[in-house]
C-alpha cells in the first residue's frame, strides 16, 4: 500500500545539532494543503502531548516524509526523541529534488525556490528575524513564528509536487534520486560519529602558529619603518607597489593592485626576492592557521570530536562538499602552493583502540577521461593493468624517457602526467610545453605527435564542448543531467569527470556502509568522504581481519556495470593521525 505523503520542517535554535542546539518545533502538511504547528517547549502539557505526536508520527511507517535538507531535518528529529528513526523512514529531500533539474541555479534554499517556482511570499522570513529576542527562533512570538512554519511545509510540499513527477517518469532519475535517498542515513550516522581531535596538539599548535605570526609580522614591520598590518589589502598594497615599487602582477576589478590572491603573492615572491614578500605569506598562513584550529575546537564537542555538515548535494557537478568546519580542505605539511603550510591533519585522531583506514579510488580523473574519449589504446591499456602516464612519457621523450636515470626518470613522468592531464581538458601547445618543461615550438611538435597517437584525448574537451553549446548540458555514466554554461561550454569536460566521480564516490559509501556492518558488526565505520577518498575507523583488536574486510570493502566500491574500464582503490593505514599514513596491501 502506497505511503501517504506528508512534508515536514523542523525549527531548531541553531544549525550545531551535535553540540549545543536542539529542536523546538515542527510543522506539517499534507497534499490538500493542510498544516499542523506543534511547539516542544513551554509547558509540560504542550510538550508531552506534541512529543507523542511525533513519535507516534514517526513510529507509524505509514508516512514518506518530504523534507527540504532531509538529513537536518531527521538529525534534529532523532536528537528530540532519543532514537535512530533515518534507516526505516520513506523520505523524498526537495533540496536534492531541485539540485537535479537546476544544478547551476545560484539560491536553492526553499524559500527562494518557493517564490520563484510557486509565488509564495518570503516576508515570513524577515518577520521572523524582525521579531525574535537574541538571535534564536525560539523566542520569537508563535504566532508568528506558525505563519513561517506553516509556509515552510507548504513550499516543501509545492516544490515536491512540481519536481517529483518528473522523477519518476524516468528510470534513470529514479535510480540517481533513490541512492540520493540512501546516502542520507549513511552521511548522517558519519556525522553523527564525528572525527577525534587531539586537544593537547590543537592548543600547541595555536600557540605556536600565532606565536610565528606576531614574529612574521615585527619582521615585516622592520623592513617597512612602520606599522603594517599584514591583512590589510591597502596597506600590503601601499607598502608593496607604492614603497618598495615592485611589479603588479595582476590588477583587481577596480584597477588596483591586486595582494589577496596566494598565487599573485607566489610570483611576486618568484621574481623579486623580497624578503617583504617572505614575511607577509608567512603572516597570513600562520595566523589563519591559528584561527582555523580554533575553529575546530569551539566547534568540537566535550569529548573533541568534530561533527562537520556533510553537504551530500551542494556542489554544481553533484559532489560532496563540507561546512562547520571544512574537512575537505585541513591541510597537509606539505603543499605544493603554500611555503608555509599548516600542519593541520597531525591533530586529527583515531579514537582509542582504532586506527584510520583511508581508501582512495586510483586515478580515477584519467580513468574517466579514458572512459569519455573512448581513446581504444588507452582502455586496452587499463584492461591489462598498464599505466597511461607511463605511455605519455614514452610518447612525449621516447628513447630519452626510457634510458634516462631512475631519477631523471621521475622528473620526465612527473611533466608528463601534468601534460597527460592537462591535453584531455583542452590546453594548448604553449601550456603542453610549460608542463613537460620545453621550448613552445618543440611542445608543438609533441603535441601533434601526442595527437597522432592518442587523438580521441585531444578531441575530448572540443567535443564536450560543442554538445554544451548545442544542449546546454553534459550526461553522466549513470545519466545524471548537468547543466553548463554555455558561454563556459570547455568546463564541460570537468562536469562529467567530477560528476561521475561524484556518482561513484557516493553509491560507493552505503555499499560499504552496509557491508561494514555485516562484516564488523558495526564496529568499523565511515568517517567521512573527501574527494574520491573515504575514511574508515577501524578497531585495532579486529586488525588480524583487516585484509579481507578491506579486500570486501574493495570489492563494493569497485563493482560498477557502467564502465568497460577497470576501477580500483588504494589502501593507507594511519595508526597514530591523519598525517601519518603508510601504504596498507590489500592484494597479492
Amino acid at each position: 500500500m502506497p505511503k501517504k505523503e506528508i512534508a515536514y520542517d523542523t525549527e531548531t535554535t541553531g544549525l550545531l545539532l551535535h553540540t549545543r542546539d536542539s529542536m523546538f518545533s515542527y510543522s506539517t502538511c499534507d497534499p490538500q494543503g493542510k498544516t499542523d504547528v506543534r511547539r516542544l517547549d513551554g509547558n509540560y502539557l504542550r510538550v508531552r502531548e506534541s512529543s507523542k505526536h511525533l513519535d507516534n508520527l514517526f513510529s507509524s511507517h505509514s508516512y514518506a516524509f518530504v523534507m527540504h535538507n532531509a538529513k537536518f531535518d531527521l538529525t534534529a528529529t532523532e536528537k528530540f526523541l532519543g532514537k535512530k528513526i533515518a534507516e526505516d523512514c520513506t523520505i523524498h529531500d526537495t533540496a536534492i529534488q531541485a539540485h537535479m533539474f537546476m544544478n547551476l541555479h545560484p539560491n536553492r534554499r526553499l524559500k527562494a525556490l518557493g517564490w520563484e517556482l510557486a509565488g509564495i511570499d518570503m516576508d515570513d522570513e524577515a518577520a521572523v528575524k524582525k521579531a525574535t529576542r537574541g538571535g534564536d527562533y525560539s523566542t520569537a512570538p508563535e504566532g508568528i513564528m506558525d505563519e513561517y512554519q506553516e509556509r515552510d511545509v507548504i513550499r516543501t510540499m509545492v516544490l515536491h509536487r512540481l519536481f517529483y513527477p518528473r522523477i519518476k517518469a524516468n528510470p534513470k532519475f529514479r535510480e540517481i534520486y533513490q541512492m540520493e535517498m540512501d546516502l542520507i542515513p549513511v552521511t548522517m550516522r558519519m556525522e553523527e560519529r564525528g572525527f577525534m581531535l587531539h586537544r593537547g596538539r590543537c592548543h600547541k599548535l595555536v600557540e605556536w602558529l600565532q606565536a610565528e605570526a606576531v614574529k612574521a609580522r615585527r619582521e615585516l614591520e622592520d623592513i617597512a619603518g612602520w606599522k603594517v598590518n599584514p591583512d590589510s589589502a591597502n596597506q600590503v598594497r601601499r607598502l608593496l607597489f607604492v614603497e618598495l615599487k615592485l611589479p603588479i602582477i595582476k590588477t583587481t576589478k577596480t584597477g588596483m593592485p591586486s595582494t589577496q590572491k596566494n598565487e599573485v603573492l607566489l610570483e611576486l615572491r618568484e621574481r623579486t626576492k623580497h624578503p617583504a614578500i617572505e614575511t607577509i605569506l608567512k603572516f597570513r598562513s600562520f595566523s589563519r592557521g591559528a584561527s582555523t584550529i580554533k575553529s575546530y575546537l569551539d566547534l568540537a564537542d566535550a569529548d573533541g570530536l568534530l561533527h562537520p555538515d556533510i553537504n551530500t548535494c551542494a556542489a554544481k557537478t553533484g559532489r560532496e562538499s563540507c561546512s562547520r568546519p571544512n574537512l575537505e580542505n585541513v591541510s597537509k605539511s606539505a603543499v605544493l602552493l603554500n611555503p608555509y603550510p599548516i600542519p593541520a591533519r597531525k591533530i586529527f585522531i583515531p579514537r582509542p583502540g582504532h586506527v584510520l583506514f583511508f581508501i582512495d579510488y586510483a586515478g580515477i580523473e584519467m580513468r574517466l577521461l579514458i572512459y569519455y574519449s573512448r581513446e581504444q589504446r588507452l582502455i586496452d591499456l587499463l584492461n591489462v593493468g598498464g599505466n597511461p602516464h607511463e605511455l605519455a612519457a614514452e610518447i612525449f621523450f621516447g628513447d630519452k624517457y626510457r634510458s634516462a636515470s631512475a631519477r631523471r626518470k621521475k622528473v620526465l613522468y612527473g611533466a608528463s602526467k601534468n601534460a597527460n592531464f592537462a591535453i584531455p581538458y583542452g590546453a594548448s601547445a604553449e601550456k603542453v610545453a610549460e608542463a613537460l618543461g620545453i621550448p613552445g615550438d618543440e611542445g608543438r611538435k609533441r603535441l601533434e605527435y601526442y595527437r597522432r597517437e592518442l587523438p580521441g584525448l585531444v578531441s575530448l574537451t572540443p567535443k564536450i564542448s560543442a554538445r554544451v553549446k548545442s544542449e546546454g548540458f553534459v550526461e553522466t555514466a549513470f545519466g545524471r543531467i548537468l547543466k553548463v554554461p554555455r558561454n563556459k561550454a570547455y568546463i564541460g569536460t570537468n562536469y562529467l569527470i567530477q560528476g561521475t566521480a561524484a556518482g561513484i564516490l557516493k553509491r560507493a559509501q552505503p555499499r560499504v556502509h552496509r557491508y561494514l556492518e555485516k562484516a564488523t558488526g558495526g564496529d568499523a565505520r565511515i568517517l567521512l568522504p573527501i574527494h574520491d577518498e573515504i575514511i574508515i575507523e577501524y578497531p585495532r583488536s579486529m586488525l588480524k581481519d583487516a585484509k579481507e574486510v578491506l579486500c570486501g570493502v574493495r570489492e563494493v566500491m569497485i563493482d560498477f556495470e557502467q564502465f568497460d574500464i577497470p576501477l580500483d582503490v588504494d589502501v593507507e593505514m594511519g595508526t597514530f593521525d591523519w598525517e601519518h599514513k603508510e601504504t596498507f596491501k590489500i592484494g597479492d
